[in-house]
Parts: structure tokens; sequence; C-alpha cells
């Protein structure tokens, strides 16, 4: 899970969690575009796609390149 207050445009988050429904899957890796350092980010996907993750909800289905579990845990966690 993200902190909206230390995400900066730039960095790297991986999908987590529950995915990202009608734009991104559990396991990719999304760009910081932009975050109001409070409640809310927005990202974009490879292609350009933007998307904005929002409050409690949004931010647990982030996470930190680098602090992300592996894809297959992420995805037994989310079918377990």
């Amino acid at each position: 899970m993200i902190d909206y207050a230390k995400v900066k445009p730039g960095d790297k988050l991986m999908i987590v969690g529950i995915g990202a429904p009608g734009f991104a899957s559990i396991g990719d890796v999304v760009e910081v575009v932009s975050s109001n350092g409070k409640n809310r980010c927005d990202v974009k996907r490879k292609d350009g796609e933007t998307a904005y993750f929002a409050l409690t909800c949004g931010a647990s289905r982030l996470n930190a390149l680098d602090a992300a579990p592996p894809v297959e845990q992420a995805k037994t966690e989310v079918e377990g």
C-alpha cells in the first residue's frame, strides 16, 4: 500500500491487491504522473493511458515497485 505523501512524479508502482479492473492487471507497473500528497495520485500505463487512485481503496491497489510482493504471491493473495 502506498503513502500518497511519499509518492512523486516518476515513481514506478506495481498494481497489487484486487488490481485495477479496466485499467491494469495485477503485476503491471505504472508510473506516477502527479500526486496531491494527501489522498490521490495519477498514474500512467506504458501506452500513456492515465487513471487516478484515491483514498485508502486506491492506495491499497498500489505498491512501490521495490516494496511490491512477487506477482505470484499477489495473485495468490487475491485468489485465496
